[in-house]
């Protein structure tokens, strides 16, 4: 089947100013940083960026010796080795430590801040985030604590509020949550996790020690400071998880308070009907909780909007609607990019989907629709944004477990139907009296097309060189996607 694939030239405008932007970044002498929340770059000299990398891990790291990170090594073995799983996990990657720009935060342009991400990741993070899925859905079983999963469980929550005029809102986030989550508070949390589910040593042994990781800069090594490797770091397989458990023991002493308090990871959302000065002895009694377990918070009360997640809550006329962060600049998928069909298609219905779920009523999606029709317009879309409330729909089959899926790349460039080929060769070799039928049939072997390379590819590879500029540049030029 390979050897007979045969292709085509395809061209169009939006291909050849993708090919010049790739020539671009390629000759570029500056690095090319992305933002942490919004889709925007920014150029930075290497030396800049260089400064701001050490600053931001100076300032909670300090250097380790490679001792440590066998040693971390050695543990990880010892626990794949009891669960009988150490030929399927693999010893933790060494990855370069790497820095994204908060372009939303105030004051940016004189005074950047940045988020440092630790991308090495222990294996065992895949174990601790089974046991902390389970312990996470025993304790909002028995509590029913409002810890949002995504924005329509926010959107629920707002719904069922009664009396919206006369409430306000007290909105929090926590501080650099994750790092800020150290190794007391997290025995703390699994502690009061134990009243709703059974965690035996083993499983709380292996929570603690899929934090145990070393950041890697410059081929040195980086442990916190205070001599510890414990570490929640942003991406980890269990830092969701991790934030979740604690997020739940620290609702559990907001109830004191006597709030309708709800937390989406480091995001905090309330509700109070108390006057005033009452409520702002509510934020007050809500910063002393979180400075007793060692957390810093950034706090707003007596407020009737409020922006929230991806969306704006207004208490005086019982509406939500889209928001988007400061400095957002608004892009799609284009029309005429190097994706397959199924997903050119979708794109617009999906925008259109989420705008209305995110909207009360016909008014607030026409007030937040015209940027983002006019994103898709500029994105080669002939389609126009409409209102349609979501309705219930019932819930879709567990997907089988026994399929064996096949990802060949995705390029217009190819003429030949690859998709139908692939499954014509298990019909032909799989016939219906073939013993192995059962396990090979167009049933159990599924088809998806996969991307390629995409621009984002493109600057990895041009921020690598340029740090690296003894290494030689890729010859192979990157795919024209977006």
């Amino acid at each position: 089947m390979i050897q007979s694939i045969k292709f085509k030239q395809v061209k169009n405008q939006f291909l050849g100013k993708l090919a010049d932007d790739a020539k671009r970044i390629k000759n570029e002498t500056k690095m090319i940083i992305a933002a942490d929340k919004t889709a925007n770059f920014y150029k930075l000299e290497p030396r800049t960026y260089n400064d701001l990398l050490k600053q931001n891990i100076t300032k909670s790291y300090q250097k380790t010796s490679t001792k440590t990170m066998q040693a971390i090594h050695a543990e990880d073995k010892n626990i794949a080795r009891r669960l009988n799983i150490d030929d399927r996990i693999d010893i933790t990657a060494n990855k370069n430590a790497f820095i994204t720009l908060k372009d939303h935060k105030p004051n940016f342009a004189n005074k950047p801040a940045c988020r440092l991400i630790n991308p090495s990741k222990p294996e065992i993070g895949k174990i601790s985030k089974q046991i902390l899925d389970r312990i996470n859905k025993n304790i909002i079983k028995s509590t029913k604590f409002n810890q949002w999963k995504n924005t329509s469980s926010v959107i629920e929550w707002f719904k069922a509020v009664k009396d919206k005029p006369n409430q306000n809102f007290i909105s929090f986030d926590v501080v650099e949550f994750y790092p800020s989550i150290n190794q007391d508070l997290l025995n703390k949390a699994l502690d009061f996790a134990s009243k709703y589910d059974i965690i035996t040593e083993n499983e709380r042994n292996i929570i603690i020690h899929a934090k145990n990781s070393i950041l890697t800069h410059h081929q040195q090594h980086w442990e916190k400071k205070g001599n510890t490797t414990f570490d929640v770091t942003m991406g980890s397989f269990d830092g969701a998880e991790t934030c979740e458990l604690v997020g739940s023991f620290l609702l559990s002493q907001l109830q004191e308070l006597n709030i309708n308090t709800g937390l989406y990871r480091d995001d905090g959302l309330a509700i109070s009907n108390a006057s005033p000065r009452d409520t702002e002895n509510i934020k007050k009694a809500i910063c002393r909780i979180f400075n007793k377990n060692g957390l810093r918070i950034t706090i707003e009360a007596n407020k009737k909007i409020i922006n929230f997640l991806d969306v704006t809550f207004n208490l005086h006329n019982e509406t939500f609607y889209p928001y988007t962060k400061p400095n957002t600049t608004l892009q799609h998928v284009h029309h005429e990019s190097n994706h397959p069909h199924s997903i050119i298609k979708n794109i617009p219905p999906g925008i259109n989907k989420r705008l209305s779920s995110l909207s009360s009523d016909r008014t607030s999606f026409d007030q937040a629709a015209a940027p983002y029709q006019k994103a898709l317009k500029e994105s080669g879309y002939n389609y126009t944004l409409r209102y349609d409330p979501a309705t219930p729909s019932r819930g879709k089959n567990r997907q089988r477990k026994d399929i064996l899926w096949y990802n060949p790349p995705y390029s217009k460039n190819v003429n030949t139907n690859i998709g139908h080929r692939f499954l014509n060769l298990i019909d032909k070799h799989f016939h219906k009296d073939h013993k192995l039928r059962k396990i090979f049939n167009r049933n159990t072997i599924k088809l998806s097309y996969s991307c390629m390379n995409n621009i984002k590819h493109a600057i990895d590879n041009h921020n690598k060189r340029i740090l690296n500029p003894q290494r030689p540049s890729p010859t192979k030029p990157p795919d024209k996607n977006m």
